[in-house]
């Protein structure tokens, strides 16, 4: 009898997960690889990736929409659907419920060759003009910097467009995400962009470290389903395959 009514409050406590699970619009960047993007017009990235398979955890199920950033992000603030890739800030934080960190992006620095100069810290950028993404975040310290007037951001929606910008002289450097992977993918993507590919430099040090989250307005009250996703994300962790999943979708 114990081993029944055990049983029991098991199916029960399945059944009672399960009844929360939802369908989930989630937006973000069309033109961020390799961490999520379009490619011939099929959803791709590591991000994607990561919400492919914690759905199966979770048996939530993502809805992925991507367009450009500024769009996906205004859309998300207004409660049209979550967020991947998105950075935490306290000024986020009072519209959007955040997950823990999905991935950890490395912002680099890229110069042309012959045109590097020293960067170990923020002052370093002093008076530059530096390609970046239209209505993208770079951690409060950054943002800051940016907002004081250290250094000005010409502001985008591609990362190749960035890197034509660098190479036709408009810009002192540009910001690119994912470290030396992204921004191989980047150039391997465009003929253009491999001929002059030994043109470009990528300063030693990065930019920032910028842990990005799937994120929630606060509106649509979807914290339960940031918890589930939380639950698999850790799971995910524990048992290595997340490091297994970013590596394969970010070749």
């Amino acid at each position: 009898m114990r081993i029944h009514c055990k049983m029991a409050l098991l199916v029960t406590a399945f059944a009672a997960f399960f009844v929360h699970a939802e369908n989930l619009v989630v937006l973000g960047d069309d033109a961020y690889a390799p961490v999520v993007y379009l490619k011939d017009g099929k959803v791709s990235g590591v991000l994607p990736a990561i919400l492919s398979r914690a759905q199966s955890i979770t048996k939530d199920t993502y809805e992925i929409r991507l367009a450009p950033w500024k769009r996906s992000y205004e859309l998300a603030a207004r409660g049209e659907g979550g967020i991947i890739g998105v950075s935490y800030t306290e000024d986020r934080s009072k519209i959007f419920d955040f997950s823990k960190a999905m991935y950890d992006d490395n912002i680099q620095i890229v110069t042309l060759k012959g045109h590097t100069f020293p960067f170990s810290k923020l002052e370093d950028l002093k008076g530059k003009v530096v390609g970046g993404v239209n209505g993208a975040s770079y951690g409060q310290e950054v943002d800051a910097a940016i907002a004081a007037g250290l250094f000005t951001v010409d502001r985008d929606v591609s990362q190749p467009g960035r890197l034509r910008k660098l190479l036709a002289g408009r810009l002192d450097a540009a910001f690119i995400g994912n470290g030396q992977v992204g921004f191989e993918k980047i150039v391997g993507a465009s003929e253009e962009l491999i001929a002059s590919r030994d043109k470009f430099s990528i300063l030693p040090t990065p930019l920032t470290k910028d842990p990005l989250h799937l994120a929630f307005a606060k509106s649509m009250g979807k914290k339960e389903a940031i918890e589930r996703f939380d639950m698999a994300l850790e799971q995910m962790r524990k048992s290595g395959e997340l490091k297994n999943i970013i590596a394969a979708a970010a070749k």
